[in-house]
């Protein structure tokens, strides 16, 4: 950020310019596990002798010299008189135990999450929808092979265990041409292929 400028006017007509320079904390992340979080504050050149830490309750204060360089209030409480700084040459690291081990939603309490909000809408009926539906599915106008699925898929639905075998076993051994409800025929021998009179069946081959 360029500084801001102030004219500063002397009496005798001259006139100093002075550059005022705007602090800016630096940028941090966090990460924890069930005993322990850690801060790191990404601040270059800062020796271990210039760097201090101090708590108030669950506030915590990391100073560079007299320049704070982060603050919090803490979600929980911290073992204050068992923490570990470290410094490299690019940041901060502020590694903190647990007062109590468990998980944070947050690092700071200013950031808490919103309380759920309970819903108060009363339980949907599934059954009820799930008849709708089918209801709508039957009395929905079908033309073409679309109308002809339909009625066979409510023949499979509505059939015996035996109608329901006699059709899957006509309808596969028949290439698709031939589909029987008569369990008692269809189950003593293969069905043959049975093409529309206008057409010729042919066996396909690699």
């Amino acid at each position: 950020m360029p500084p801001l400028l102030r004219y500063l006017h002397l009496p005798a007509g001259f006139c100093v310019r002075v550059g005022i320079e705007m602090a800016t904390k630096p940028r941090f992340d966090w990460f924890q596990t069930d005993t322990c979080v850690t801060i790191t504050i990404l601040k270059k050149g800062v020796a271990l002798s210039d760097c201090r830490v101090t708590f108030n309750d669950n506030d915590i204060k990391v100073y560079y010299g007299d320049e704070v360089i982060f603050e919090t209030t803490l979600a929980r409480p911290v073992d204050e008189k068992n923490f570990t700084v470290t410094c490299t040459p690019s940041k901060v690291e502020v590694r903190m135990p647990k007062a109590s081990a468990g998980h944070w939603p947050m690092l700071g309490a200013s950031s808490a999450a919103p309380t759920p909000v309970e819903s108060h809408h009363p339980p949907k009926n599934w059954e009820a929808i799930e008849r709708k539906v089918v209801e709508e599915e039957e009395n929905e106008q079908l033309e073409g092979d679309a109308a002809v699925n339909r009625m066979f898929r409510k023949l499979y639905n509505e059939a015996s265990d035996d109608v329901k075998r006699a059709m899957i076993k006509s309808y596969q051994e028949s290439g698709g041409t031939v589909l029987s409800t008569n369990w008692a025929e269809i189950s003593k021998k293969r069905t043959e292929v049975r093409p529309p009179d206008c057409m010729e069946y042919k066996k396909f081959e690699q």
